[in-house]
């Protein structure tokens, strides 16, 4: 039976230190591998886009970064408004306090460019720049083990927060997006931050925690747009759900209930305006230009190197990207005539994790244990209301915006299920192993001759 006392953020109900120990394990195992993930173009762009940290915070000249009809450079506004903002911040502080200076930051990548045209011309950080570059996006991945674990214990005890935890630190598509200098580290942990917190508000209701979802949010829609989907998601699901739980005692919202979630929605805008110079004076202007940049991306992405011909191909897309997650180390044909060494020293690692499918036979045992965990989630009236909600409407939010407005089979962009196909799949082992504990053992006895 699920252990229904856990309190979801209590340390002394963490079964005293182990759990520590877990978490930190896990996040060094995927601290370990950064150095040896292969290189990926992105990164040296995501690096080049680390200059706004030097506009705005070395030199302070906003002038730089804020939106333009005549920008400076036509090239980096366009990028900036494409892009989240923590990243490249965090990349800006990391290579300042190691001691680069903007004159190190290399230019960015050109995709319409060969790899000895980038190599030449300054398109590629120096080794020392790149890893000092990765540690960012890296330790934010890394953290996500706790929220994990957090997540997993509240929706279904011990259980389910080990196998959560442990899916997560393995899973190789996380791992290898996690450690870049990207936007996956950042958008991951405070993707799910965002949802702990939601979960903390619901639970024990406080400004505290009211505060706590706002910022999470914030920070989440700052590191990557495509946040959007987790936060409106909480956000909506919290106050669905505190107005039917109002009907059913019928009660009136009490007023500091809708002030608490109208303060978090404010800090959660306020805190993404505030790290996104680029959209002051007119973000609804800036919301609508960026809408329009990321679909002709997507265009162009679609045009070059082929989308999806129907629904069906879409569907076998996600199932071989979220069942069989084999990793998928560049998305651009040739790539493995330029990277080939370091993926296979990267492959011969211990670092490289488990693809828990791996294989079809795998995909069908992680199936089956992703249904158990669903039909938990459905039925299984043990698991508090408000986390059971909560997780359960975000777990088919990120399925059905993953597998309907994903435009071709690139791996990052199905990095939002894995997390919730983790815990999903804890649930799932949790109570499996509550049904075996309940069964007397004399059943499984060989009966004598």
């Amino acid at each position: 039976m699920v252990n229904t006392h856990y309190s979801l953020l209590s340390v002394r109900n963490l079964n005293r230190s182990f759990p520590v120990v877990w978490i930190g394990v896990l996040a060094l195992y995927m601290l370990a591998g950064t150095p040896l993930v292969p290189f990926h173009g992105d990164e040296s762009t995501q690096i080049y886009m680390s200059r706004d940290y030097a506009y705005q915070f070395l030199e302070r000249d906003l002038n730089k970064i804020v939106y333009s009809e005549t920008p400076i450079s036509p090239t980096e506004q366009e990028l900036r408004l494409l892009n989240g903002t923590i990243n490249k911040y965090l990349i800006g502080l990391a290579w300042q306090m190691r001691g680069f200076t903007l004159s190190d930051i290399n230019e960015q990548w050109d995709w319409g460019a060969d790899w000895d045209y980038n190599q030449q011309n300054g398109h590629v950080p120096s080794e020392n720049l790149l890893l000092n570059s990765r540690w960012p996006s890296a330790i934010l991945m890394a953290a996500g083990v706790a929220v994990m674990f957090l997540l997993g214990q509240a929706l279904g005890g011990r259980w389910a927060a080990y196998i959560a935890s442990v899916y997560y630190a393995l899973n190789p598509a996380l791992l290898i997006n996690g450690r870049r200098a990207m936007m996956e580290g950042s958008f991951t942990f405070f993707s799910l931050l965002t949802l702990l917190a939601a979960c903390w508000l619901l639970l024990r209701p406080s400004w505290r925690s009211a505060v706590g979802l706002g910022l999470a949010a914030g920070l989440a829609l700052a590191s990557k747009h495509t946040a959007v989907f987790t936060v409106v998601t909480v956000f909506i699901t919290c106050a669905i759900y505190i107005a039917a739980r109002t009907i059913r005692t019928w009660r009136s919202v009490p007023v500091h209930v809708v002030l608490r979630l109208l303060l978090a929605t404010g800090i959660a805008l306020g805190t993404f305006y505030l790290l996104n110079p680029a959209w002051w004076g007119d973000p609804a202007g800036r919301a609508q230009t960026v809408l329009e940049l990321r679909q002709n991306l997507l265009d162009i992405q679609v045009n070059i190197f082929g989308g999806y011909d129907n629904f069906l191909d879409k569907t076998a897309g996600f199932l071989r990207q979220t069942l069989i997650d084999a990793p998928q180390y560049y998305e651009v044909s040739g790539w493995d005539s330029y990277i080939g060494d370091q993926i296979a020293q990267y492959e011969t690692s211990p670092w490289r994790g488990v693809s828990v499918g791996g294989s079809v036979f795998g995909a069908v045992i992680l199936f089956a244990i992703i249904a158990v965990g669903l039909w938990a989630l459905a039925w299984f009236k043990r698991i508090r209301a408000a986390v059971r909600t909560l997780i359960g409407v975000w777990a088919l939010v990120m399925t059905l915006t993953t597998l309907l407005l994903t435009p071709l089979e690139w791996q990052r962009y199905y990095l939002p299920m894995y997390p919730a196909m983790g815990l999903v799949a804890g649930l799932g082992v949790s109570r499996i192993v509550s049904i075996f504990r309940r069964v007397p053992s004399s059943e499984f006895r060989v009966p004598r001759s």
